[in-house]
């Protein structure tokens, strides 16, 4: 018997992975280009392996510390083994976690409810919208989402009574709540396990589940974990990366109207993208969230229960309240609807039994609707995704613009007050494309902002300047030399076409800063 459950196990989890494997495989990395924030992790993970310094990532060469370094230690390490950093390499490691939380769900569910339900949640969160959406990006949400969900695993086993040997959960618990920290933010994934915790253990009411998590060693090696990176940083680069990273807090907590980078959505248009995210198993998960709540009221809610609603509500609670609030920051308290869609697909499944359905015709129908969903993704993905990526027109622009120019000759980016404003860092403004342009671009690039003349290119004046800019910056442009035009970029937004030009001869109107001319409402920003 145990050989048989085995091997049910084994095909069960091979068909999970399967179902990963269709949603997130097809055209990985070429379904479309990188989006503005993937390419901040891309670019930042290949100036790692060209510089060969692994302490944190830099964009253009300048430290980029806004985020923690685990996703741009990981794509790294993908573009090491792969020889560069492609598209499929940095995507790859968030793949790789939503299947990974994939399999933490159905683990998660076997615990409290059978191997058929686990199932059925691996399945369903196989197949959500945001895994599958989040799972084919190269940002930290979906890792994130797995650390999170294999913390509370290792919870859910230290507060099991009958639990034979909870110090390796134990160990796994404190390792992973500290990484927790290196993905996103310093103590935000923290902050939502803990909270997840604290209403778990105050409803369980069991001294045995506190007393094995005051484990001062597991706190130390936790902490160590979560604060030794951010500390460093403080410690080479000065109280202005703290400032930095204290902002980016305070303007996501704050009120609305005062967020500028960060502003928040309306409560509409939040609760909208929340139900949308648990697409197409929302209203199954939602019905599911009622029976337990139900359950709850007359006193029959199980150990399973009390940690999905904890986890349902706590979590949502900290992401919904702040002004900052976006849809995506949801998606940690939204993992159990694959659990509370799952049971309640099974209850279904029960009623059909029950009315004299056979129980294999019920299974071969589950699996086979479910492994169409994965399989719609897939196709959608490979057949048609690169037909909706119409900002991957633009960035085809600076491939093109890339080859064009030579490796000896320097190139700027013009940046205007057409353009969104920069990402203020302690080591000067980064404008918000300007990773996506360097990545596509392939080579190093100076960029120039408006405000007072200054450069940082070469002491003696090139024979040819090349420069991505507007057509509106060609009076400017003129009058440092004779300007050809090399390339145009698509017709895309009218606040976004851009050419690539280059500048012959530079012409002997020096800017007193630099022996290199510059336009009088440019300013170099690297």
């Amino acid at each position: 018997m145990s050989t048989i459950g085995g091997r049910r196990r084994g095909l069960g989890l091979a068909w999970l992975l399967a179902l990963c494997f269709m949603t997130l495989g097809p055209a990985l990395g070429t379904a479309s280009r990188l989006t503005y924030h993937e390419a901040f992790v891309a670019q930042g993970a290949r100036e790692i392996l060209a510089s060969g310094r692994w302490e944190h990532p830099t964009i253009g060469g300048r430290p980029w510390l806004e985020k923690p370094p685990l996703p741009f230690w990981m794509v790294a390490a993908a573009g090491s083994i792969a020889g560069r950093v492609t598209p499929l390499a940095a995507r790859l490691p968030s793949a790789l976690a939503a299947a990974f939380l994939v399999l933490g769900v159905a683990h998660l569910a076997r615990r409290h409810y059978g191997t058929s339900v686990a199932l059925l949640a691996g399945a369903m969160q196989a197949t959500t919208s945001w895994t599958v959406l989040r799972g084919r990006l190269a940002e930290a949400d979906v890792s994130l989402a797995c650390l999170i969900v294999w913390t509370l695993v290792a919870f859910d086993h230290l507060r099991t009574p009958t639990e034979t040997n909870p110090r390796p959960w134990r160990w796994v618990f404190f390792v992973l709540l500290g990484l927790t920290s290196l993905v996103k933010g310093t103590g935000f994934g923290a902050a939502l396990v803990v909270s997840v915790v604290l209403v778990v253990l105050a409803w369980d009411r069991r001294p045995e589940a506190v007393r094995r998590l005051i484990f001062p060693a597991g706190w130390v090696v936790s902490g160590l974990i979560a604060v030794v990176w951010p500390l460093s940083m403080v410690a080479k680069y000065g109280r202005g990366v703290g400032s930095l990273w204290l902002m980016h807090v305070a303007d996501r907590v704050g009120d609305r109207s005062g967020h500028g980078f960060f502003a928040g959505e309306s409560w509409g248009e939040y609760l909208l993208g929340v139900l949308g995210q648990g697409l197409p198993w929302t209203p199954l998960a939602l019905i599911g969230i009622v029976h337990a709540f139900r359950a709850l009221r007359r006193g029959e809610a199980s150990a399973g229960d009390r940690l999905l609603l904890a986890w349902t509500v706590a979590p949502m609670v900290l992401v919904s309240l702040p002004g900052g609030r976006n849809t995506h920051y949801a998606i940690y308290a939204i993992v159990p609807w694959s659990i509370w869609a799952a049971l309640t697909l099974a209850r279904f499944g029960d009623r059909l039994q029950a009315r004299g359905r056979s129980p294999l015709r019920v299974r071969r129908a589950a699996i086979v609707g479910l492994t169409v969903v994965a399989a719609a993704y897939g196709l959608v993905f490979g057949l048609f995704g690169a037909r909706f990526d119409r900002r991957g027109k633009e960035w085809a622009f600076y491939e093109q613009a890339g080859a064009l120019v030579r490796r000896d000759e320097p190139l700027v980016l013009l940046y205007d007050d057409w353009d969104r404003d920069p990402y203020p860092t302690p080591f000067g403004p980064i404008p918000h494309d300007l990773a996506v342009r360097l990545y596509y671009l392939d080579r190093p690039a100076s960029w120039h902002l408006a405000g007072d003349p200054t450069s940082t290119e070469a002491d003696s004046p090139p024979a040819s300047l090349a420069v991505v800019a507007r057509d509106r910056d060609l009076p400017a442009l003129a009058e440092l030399g004779d300007v050809q035009i090399l390339a145009r970029g698509p017709d895309l937004r009218w606040d976004r076409v851009f050419s690539l030009y280059r500048v012959v001869p530079i012409r002997p109107a020096m800017n007193s800063a630099s022996s290199t001319p510059v336009p009088r409402t440019m300013k170099t920003g690297s």
